[in-house]
């Protein structure tokens, strides 16, 4: 997680990123190490995925708990293919915990996918 300040001609916006290292799928949903995002201090919450190779299903999960034992689907399982994107944004977060799960969309036949986040207020 990098907190940082940014800034365009007209603004400066306090964002929170998390930037995990690519990940190889699994035949079942499998947190995306270091994905979690702490939305407390923060309005909106944004997710884009990038498939190298394989087909990966990916979903996004809140939550209230800060062990996620309380978490739902705030996006519904959805394929990426290979060589592809997958985007998830809400403005107003609702909960405060958020992280990705990713899947091998075909069985046996793994994925490489890199997930990038960002919090900001």
């Amino acid at each position: 997680m990098t907190v940082e300040i940014i800034s365009d001609q007209h603004r400066q916006v306090a964002i929170d990123s998390v930037t995990p290292a690519a990940q190889l799928s699994a035949n079942a949903d499998t947190v995306v190490a270091g994905s979690e995002i702490d939305a407390r201090a923060w309005k909106s919450v944004a997710y884009t995925i990038a498939v190298a190779d394989n087909d990966v299903t990916w979903t996004v999960f809140g939550a209230n708990a800060a062990d996620y034992s309380d978490e739902i689907a705030v996006q519904a399982a959805a394929p990426v293919v290979a060589g592809a994107t997958g985007n998830y944004a809400v403005a107003q977060a609702p909960y405060a915990y958020y992280r990705v799960k990713i899947r091998s969309t075909v069985g046996g036949a793994h994925g490489t996918a890199t997930v990038r986040g960002i919090a900001k207020g």
